[in-house]
């Protein structure tokens, strides 16, 4: 059993012209319990003071600044007790004791409970009997974890009543087992304070709803033959399902004793076509329908994958590709090289091959459907024989600088060869830790010449060269492409117009027309010219090869300089030029 008496103190009187301060300055109690509080007078001029009620009133008592006031069992729903004092120059004043009268619900109980159909708006009402002050009631409606409503009323009488609140709803297969319950509460104390809610009964909803199937509507499914077969046509609903099965003609006398009110059908794939199933209940039917069809697979080999054969020359060669599938298998056969010609008309869809042994080497059969493709190998070899490159004995290539250089040395023999590579002179040392013994050769391109490959077995030793060059390209100049000079007469004069570019450029010089006659007789093919400066000017150098042509031009010019007399001017006539 709970009751509160709720406190709020103000900490001063509530009149400031009346000097009295109730203790405490509100109450809230039970119907029926107990009630105390104290009046002080905070004036230095009482002359008495006491408490008028109808219950546990206190006459008027002299000499005193605090009296108690209490009442031993609360008999009203509305009560206001009053507390006066008397003061000497014969003024009174009073203060009255605000008091709530509460009373918990008799009862809290749902009605209108039923089942209900998914669609259907219902309504479920709460009933709570006999609760004061209705003004400060509230009622809460809980489905599971959440409120779903919340309601409070306009009520001004303070003597307990009974009030109902309606939670209207529309039906929902989610809502299927849920459970509601409502629950009353006043609002008379803080949060956390006062006596907990009165909670009815939780009912659980039935909601009734047709049957849906958890998997897809349809399915097609594919089983191998006689690797188990499940039909998954479980549904939900409410009430529960029925189910029904119908098979294929072909299936009906083998399924006949199955037990056909169940949702999963499990058994060996046999009977390829339509399976359909029925789930009833009283809110309606549907219908999944199962297309069953034998699983393609992809080839298989009857005999193992590769093959080892030793035959001599003229034996009955026998190589036997058969392979299982679904669908079945189409075989695709590549011969050696030797034996195209001779095999060009063999019907390469057939799974045996069969003729006298004439090429050694490796025979390759592929089996392939829809599904995927095997392929099989023939090793058919007959005695040892030397190396033999597969491509071209020689090879001849043409790169760019740092483009993939990739030298295919690859060979056949019985035994299979071993490989030795020697590289040209400038790339010894940076090869020094390849690995010589394998046939194919990838690194990017960095050293022209003759690489070598040889390739040897026991019965004999065979060499490839591969003569690798690097690609031509224009010239390009190595300084910046224009220069502007400033000498003094008979100073040092160095032109550069050096270039890169393959094949190696040749250049050409164009003089100023004071120095043509000078330098007629010049070797103007070299890239750098040097000679004491003499005659200012542009000097113009063009650098070509068969892929194209750039020119540079060197504008030359005399220094400042104070002038001279003829006596002391020097010209120099040598001049070099490399």
């Amino acid at each position: 059993m709970f009751f509160f008496i709720f406190i709020a103190w103000i900490g001063k009187p509530v009149n400031a012209a009346c000097p009295l301060e109730l203790s405490p300055p509100r109450v809230v109690v039970r119907f029926g319990d107990s009630l105390s509080a104290n009046c002080t007078s905070l004036s230095d001029q009482i002359e008495g003071m006491g408490w008028e009620s109808p219950y546990g009133g206190v006459d008027l008592t002299q000499g005193v600044t605090s009296l108690p006031f209490k009442i031993d069992s609360v008999p009203e729903w509305e009560i206001g007790p009053m507390c006066y004092m008397n003061s000497r120059d014969g003024d009174q004043c009073t203060e009255v004791l605000p008091v709530t009268v509460y009373k918990m619900p008799d009862s809290v109980s749902l009605k209108n409970l039923s089942t209900v159909v998914e669609g259907q708006q219902f309504a479920i009402q709460c009933d709570i009997v006999n609760v004061a002050p209705a003004r400060n009631l509230s009622v809460l409606w809980h489905k599971g974890n959440y409120i779903m409503k919340s309601e409070t009323f306009d009520e001004s009488s303070p003597s307990p009543v009974s009030k109902s609140s309606v939670l209207t709803l529309t039906a929902h297969r989610d809502d299927d087992g849920a459970e509601i319950w409502c629950e009353a509460k006043l609002n008379l104390w803080p949060e956390e304070q006062g006596p907990p809610p009165v909670r009815s009964e939780a009912h659980t909803l039935t909601v009734l709803y047709p049957p849906t199937f958890i998997s897809a509507s349809d399915e097609t499914l594919d089983f191998p033959a006689g690797k188990s077969m499940t039909l998954n046509c479980n549904a939900t609903g409410n009430p529960l399902p029925s189910y029904h099965w119908q098979f294929l003609q072909a299936a009906q006398e083998t399924h006949k004793n199955q037990n056909e009110n169940y949702p999963v059908l499990t058994r060996p794939f046999e009977f390829p076509g339509i399976y359909t199933c029925t789930a009833s209940n009283t809110q309606g039917t549907v219908t999944k329908n199962f297309t069953v069809s034998e699983s393609p697979y992809p080839p298989a080999f009857i005999d193992p994958l590769n093959e080892t054969l030793e035959l001599s020359a003229g034996e009955k060669m026998t190589l036997n590709c058969n392979a299982t599938g679904n669908p079945l298998p189409s075989y695709h056969w590549q011969f050696l090289q030797a034996a195209q010609e001779t095999h060009k008309n063999q019907n390469e869809n057939y799974p045996v091959l069969t003729r006298p042994f004439k090429f050694p080497g490796i025979y390759t059969c592929t089996a392939s459907n829809t599904q995927g493709t095997v392929t099989k190998y023939f090793t058919v070899s007959e005695s040892p024989y030397p190396p033999a490159f597969i491509d071209p004995l020689n090879e001849t290539l043409e790169l760019s600088a740092g483009e993939k250089m990739t030298l295919n040395c690859n060979a056949t023999g019985n035994p299979l060869p071993s490989y030795h590579w020697q590289f040209p002179q400038a790339a010894q040392e940076t090869y020094k830790n390849q690995n010589e013994n394998y046939p194919v050769l990838t690194q990017p391109f960095k050293f022209p010449g003759i690489y070598t490959c040889t390739a040897s077995n026991t019965q004999g030793t065979v060499t490839k060269y591969f003569t690798v060059s690097e690609s031509p390209y224009p010239p390009a100049f190595i300084n910046p492409l224009n220069e502007t000079l400033e000498l003094s007469v008979g100073e040092k004069m160095t032109l550069n117009c050096n270039a890169t570019g393959n094949p190696l450029p040749s250049y050409h010089w164009q003089f100023p027309q004071a120095a043509q006659e000078t330098y007629k007789n010049q070797d103007v093919n070299h890239p750098i010219v040097t000679r004491p400066f003499e005659f200012p000017g542009v000097y113009t150098c063009t650098a070509s090869n068969t892929q194209g042509t750039v020119t540079k031009y060197f504008t030359v010019s005399e220094s400042p300089c104070k002038p001279l007399s003829v006596n002391s001017l020097h010209f120099l006539s040598f001049y070099t030029l490399f």
